[in-house]
């Protein structure tokens, strides 16, 4: 086994993005009136996190970890 320990976010930036993140679905159900408008945001981050994880992956994997 190796020493290998995949990067992960800081925590005042999880923080930070679940904050924001149900700022905006607050906004989307209170003023806008449109639920979709606050989970595609959500969708996105989702996206952006695992694709972020599979490029960290292909990297160790490439760095013989």
């Amino acid at each position: 086994m190796s020493d290998y320990s995949p990067p992960s976010l800081p925590r005042s930036w999880t923080v930070a993005i679940v904050a924001l993140l149900v700022a905006v679905f607050a906004y989307s159900l209170v003023i806008a009136h449109q639920p979709l408008l606050g989970v595609l945001p959500a969708l996105l981050v989702g996206i952006g996190y695992y694709a972020w994880r599979l490029l960290a992956a292909l990297e160790a994997i490439a760095a013989g970890v």
